[in-house]
């Protein structure tokens, strides 16, 4: 029978490491509630907001209702009848929301509005600001405009 306590050959046992897994462990327990607030950062394992602001989100699921987020890092977000600037995610719900930009594993809405969206999967029903046809379009209005101004000041230029 040989000693488990023992590291293996070629293994380090660094205490730190325990300490990041047990802090790790705990953060992602912490239930967060933010409730008729405006708040700078929020970071926790279950976040729940009720109409509330927050600037910046780290969390491994949310609920917002009624609410904004400027920017939100989630595994699992949930969001009704609010607005939020950027969402990073795996797994997103949306009823009624508008979301500047949203880049999800997995996405489900219902009557919302995205500028510009990236995932995985989506369903249901989602407007988006930038489609192909509007990117395309864009660029070339772009194009346009550039090519006339160089034009312009290398006459001037003359």
């Amino acid at each position: 029978m040989t000693d488990q306590s023992q590291p293996q050959s070629g293994e380090t046992n660094n205490p730190l490491d325990d300490l990041a897994g047990d802090l790790s462990a705990k953060m992602m327990g912490e239930t967060v509630e933010v409730k008729n607030s405006s708040v700078e950062e929020v970071q926790g394992g279950q976040v729940k907001m009720i109409n509330s602001a927050i600037r910046s989100l780290h969390a491994h699921a949310m609920d917002m209702s009624e609410s904004a987020v400027g920017a939100a890092q989630v595994n699992s977000l949930e969001m009704r009848e609010s607005v939020a600037g950027a969402v990073a995610g795996k797994t997103v719900n949306i009823h009624g929301g508008l979301v500047g930009a949203l880049a999800a594993e997995s996405v489900q809405t219902n009557e919302t509005s995205v500028g510009l969206l990236i995932a995985g999967k989506v369903e249901g029903n989602v407007k988006t600001f930038v489609t192909p046809a509007a990117a395309a379009a864009f660029g070339a209005a772009f194009a346009l405009t550039f090519t006339l101004l160089r034009l312009l000041f290398r006459r001037r230029s003359k």
